[in-house]
């Protein structure tokens, strides 16, 4: 196919004229020459620029399809991405094989295109997991998780992934894993992780990895949602016991009126103390309160410092994140993942003595709304 006619095709014009000095400049006339140049050059920044051609000029769907099974990844991975919502469910069986490229980032990218086809694509998805056989059909399975969750899966299914479950919990026991820190966690000084759920009302509590746990914490996080969609608030992950402390991650109050930290005063009156972190992996954000015996002796958000109660030891000769004032230049300023580390634990990393075994527990919303849909890490 000639870019000629495929710059032609182009409506905004700014799109056009980065396309057409980029294929001028590298003296390319058809679009094969792209792709070939997608999976041959050696310089960074023509492969950037040689990806947004291949997915500005918008070539025809067959042509995209084909590139899905093209030998190298990078041209996979561009093509895969090409597909959403409509167009996507429309070729689903032909995307199926992608859903079990030997490349992680090309999975993801049929994953994303798969997560837009909605709820029409799960008759096939379900019948591919009973009829195709290795990869294709564990492919199929990350499909249904990322359409629908996991309430979408047969029962057989179900039944494999807990007996995987259990025999990973039992791997990691010997190793540690970073979680990456986006959102706000509880950390309660309590043994009791059924207190806990009481408490919280959480139900329906499962064993899970820490991996899991922190990756079902993370997706719901970062999930688009509509505002009557409950996809932030379904599900909460709840640690074992960890040098003392119990960590809830997630939104257990979501629909209450009780501000953060009347929050920790109750639950610091319960458990003797309640800790509440929050972190943004975007814009910045980050607060943390500190209840003992039904009492806040400190709270802080930076986005609402006025709102701010006591101080602590550990922030003393460090800055805080919202003042920008001329005396605090020469401070480096603390943040939430600092204290958590001084007054409770660091979950950033798992290490240190963990007993019993994580969960992740439904909220109301979970219960009555469903498992948040996505595919997870275990």
């Amino acid at each position: 196919m000639k870019i000629r006619v495929l710059l032609d095709r182009m409506r905004n014009g700014q799109f056009r004229d980065e396309v057409e000095n980029f294929v001028a400049e590298q003296g390319l006339v058809m679009f094969d020459e792209i792709t070939e140049l997608i999976a041959t050059s050696q310089d960074g920044a023509v492969v950037g620029s040689a990806c947004r051609a291949f997915s500005l000029l918008r070539a025809d769907d067959e042509v995209y399809l084909a590139a899905t099974r093209h030998p190298h990844e990078l041209v996979r991975r561009n093509a895969a991405g090409m597909f959403r919502a409509e167009k996507a469910l429309r070729y689903a069986e032909e995307l199926l094989p992608v859903l079990a490229d030997e490349d992680y980032y090309v999975r993801r990218e049929a994953l994303r295109a798969f997560g837009t086809m909605g709820p029409e694509v799960l008759p096939l998805l379900h019948e591919t997991r009973r009829t195709a056989k290795g990869a294709v059909r564990r492919g199929a399975l990350a499909g249904l998780v990322e359409v629908g969750g996991p309430d979408v899966l047969s029962a057989q299914d179900r039944r494999m992934i807990a007996r995987y479950i259990d025999f990973k919990i039992e791997e990691e026991m010997y190793g540690t894993e970073q979680m990456h820190l986006c959102g706000g966690w509880y950390a309660l000084r309590t043994d009791d992780q059924a207190a806990v759920l009481g408490v919280m009302g959480l139900q329906n509590p499962v064993p899970v990895t820490k991996i899991l746990g922190g990756s079902a914490w993370n997706n719901d996080r970062h999930a688009w949602a509509e505002e009557d969609e409950h996809v932030h608030c379904a599900r909460v992950y709840v640690t074992g016991v960890w040098d003392g402390w119990t960590l809830v991650f997630g939104e257990p109050f979501a629909h209450g009126t009780r501000p953060v930290p009347e929050i920790c005063a109750v639950l610091s009156a319960v458990f003797g103390e309640a800790h509440y972190y929050g972190m943004s992996c975007g814009d910045g954000w980050t607060a943390w309160c500190i209840a003992e015996g039904g009492e806040v002796i400190r709270y802080y958000d930076d986005f609402e410092p006025e709102k701010q109660i006591g101080k602590l030891d550990v922030e003393d000769g460090r800055g805080l994140p919202h003042d920008w004032s001329d005396e605090n230049d020469d401070l480096d300023d603390i943040w939430a993942r600092e204290v958590a580390e001084e007054m409770s634990v660091d979950p950033t990393y798992f290490e240190g003595e963990i007993e019993g075994q994580g969960v992740l527990a439904l909220t109301a919303c979970g219960l009555k709304y469903g498992s948040p849909r996505g595919f997870l890490e275990i």
